[in-house]
């Protein structure tokens, strides 16, 4: 499968939303253990076929204060989460957690999840996102650190025993320790230097540990990993991560309903990596990645010509897509590249539609002339104003850009498609002028429907769809999309100029009245409408084998709230 192509703002985003989320769940923490300190934690600990890993920062006032931010229902998701695992993982197990753990942790922990064996299940990035019952049912490691070499102290020091049942303890030198005595909540415990330990569920993984950092292929000696980690050069993150993008999805494939056909699957199957790091910045979560091909010839299409549809698209704008080259949009589209493979409807069916429709093929008449950056925005909707006893229509409130590359071609398919609309759907079609603007409107029988299409400086051509919207577009909006807070916070911290950008104003969106495109939102859990303002999400080309992306969440402000619940007591022994 070739890998010419534009990255995926869809995959920047699904990651997103896995890795953010398992941010949230942890709250532990350790020092790191490599020569190379930009790396997580223990990397030469982890197996080099790592599906991911996310290394969570001990910073308590970041957490609280993440913790405080959102409506009163995400908190409290929150604090269950939280509670899950520390009863899990400290609770359950007879320790205290303030006189048994936290003297000796340092400042980050490392959670790695591992591909399945005939023994075990697959592992499922997914599972990240769940309770701690989830990801103790798959196969992972997690690499704690020991504070200045302190050693572990209190209750815990005197309950960690050598595992009884394991014939080969120690292994390679490393005694196996166990914590627990209920055979559902084991863990197992090796201490693999005076400053680091290695956990597990399951004690064929911590040998698998062991194995990478006596010097067998490990996580760390990846190609591209060092390096994607140190262009991150965030100071103090929250979570730091890494994500095996093909592994990942074969392991989410084995678990989705329905599965995926083989060709998307297929699709998603690049061999390509991420890493990253998610820091909570005032009221804002900011994740910077890097993607990386680990292996192949081909390589990203370089260049990056996206930076003028944020300041084409009016302020009013509740979701947008921008990209640099619509032409290699479709291409990649076509091939079936990483961005198709989401999408419910293939690319031939939406050619086939549009020349039945009119007779023009999108192939030979649209993309001569449609290489130039393109963005596609859903507006809120103007007001309406029905007569007394009427009901306002559903308005569309659509709006279509690209930078034609060739305006002559393109004029000439616009005749064309004015000729069809008059002709075989009876639109009535009329030119308006709009500040100097000349914008052509088709209006369907009984102003049931509003389309219309103008040019903009530049040889920028627009189309819009639903009543009111060219003269949102047209001329130069007096207040662009680029000139709102909730893009600028969102997007600000990105590379000018890029590849892409995709944005949703969630606050506006979420008070929209009559708007026909908008999608569902979600109204519980942690990432809820009721407790988000806005996202941002922008794709930059660094090199033909990376890409970076740059992804904001802003938050809203919650009040000042109680204290986490208390642990479970301990089980008795």
């Amino acid at each position: 499968m070739g890998l010419n192509r534009k990255p995926s703002l869809i995959l920047a985003l699904a990651s997103a939303a896995l890795l953010g989320a398992s941010g949230l769940t942890f709250w532990l923490t350790s020092r790191r253990h490599w020569d190379n300190q930009a790396l997580p934690l223990g990397a030469r600990a982890i197996p080099a076929d790592a599906l991911a890993v996310v290394a969570l920062s001990s910073d308590r006032g970041q957490w609280q204060r993440l913790r405080q931010l959102g409506n009163a229902s995400r908190r409290d998701q929150f604090d269950q989460l939280v509670g899950q695992w520390r009863d899990r993982l400290i609770t359950q197990t007879g320790l205290d957690f303030t006189k048994d753990v936290q003297p000796w942790l340092g400042e980050e922990i490392t959670l790695a999840l591992l591909p399945g064996d005939s023994t075990t299940p697959p592992g499922d990035p997914s599972t990240a996102l769940g309770p701690p019952e989830q990801l103790t049912r798959s196969p992972w490691i997690a690499l704690i650190p020991i504070r200045d070499g302190a050693g572990t102290q209190g209750e815990l020091a005197d309950r960690l025993v050598a595992a009884p049942s394991l014939a080969d303890n120690p292994y390679r030198g490393i005694t196996l320790q166990q914590l627990g005595t209920d055979p559902e909540k084991l863990l197992y415990v090796a201490v693999l230097s005076p400053d680091l330990a290695l956990v597990s569920a399951q004690a064929d993984l911590v040998k698998r540990g062991i194995d990478s950092w006596k010097g067998g292929q490990s996580l760390g000696e990846r190609p591209g990993f060092a390096k994607a980690f140190e262009q991150l050069p965030e100071p103090d993150p929250l979570v730091r991560l890494y994500l095996d993008v093909p592994r990942a999805v074969t392991a989410l494939s084995q678990s989705v309903e329905p599965p995926l056909a083989p060709n998307r699957l297929q699709a998603l199957q690049s061999p390509r990596s991420l890493a990253g790091t998610l820091s909570l910045k005032n009221q804002k979560l900011h994740l910077q990645a890097i993607s990386w091909l680990d292996q192949g010839p081909a390589g990203f299409t370089t260049g990056n010509r996206a930076d003028q549809m944020p300041q084409r698209l009016p302020a009013s704008s509740l979701l947008m897509l921008s990209m640099g080259d619509f032409q290699q949009f479709w291409q990649d589209f076509k091939a079936g590249q990483q961005l198709s493979a989401l999408f419910p409807f293939r690319p031939e069916d939406l050619n086939l539609t549009l020349q039945s429709a009119t007779g023009l093929s999108l192939e030979e008449d649209f993309l001569p002339w449609m290489a130039g950056e393109f963005g596609l925005a859903v507006l809120a909707p103007p007001r309406q104003n029905p007569q007394a006893g009427e009901q306002a229509l559903p308005n569309p409130a659509l709006v279509l850009m690209v930078k034609a590359s060739d305006r002559t071609a393109a004029t000439s398919t616009l005749t064309r498609l004015d000729e069809v609309i008059a002709n075989r759907y009876r639109f009535a079609i009329d030119a308006v002028d709009l500040g100097g603007v000349a914008v052509t409107r088709w209006t369907a029988p009984f102003d049931s429907l509003t389309l219309a299409h103008g040019w903009l400086a530049g040889d920028v051509l627009f189309f819009t769809a639903g009543q009111g919207i060219p003269e949102l577009v047209a001329p130069q909006p007096g207040r662009s999309l680029a000139q709102t807070s909730a893009f600028q916070s969102t997007t600000g911290d990105a590379p000018r100029p890029n590849n892409g950008h995709f944005f949703i104003d969630l606050a506006d969106l979420a008070k929209a009245d009559n708007q026909l495109l908008l999608p569902p939102l979600p109204q519980e859990g942690l990432f809820s409408v009721a407790g988000l303002e806005a996202m941002g999400v922008t794709a930059t080309v660094l090199s033909d084998r990376q890409v970076r992306y740059d992804i904001s969440l802003n938050l809203k402000r919650g009040d000042r709230s109680p204290s986490p619940p208390a642990p479970l007591p301990p089980q008795p022994q």
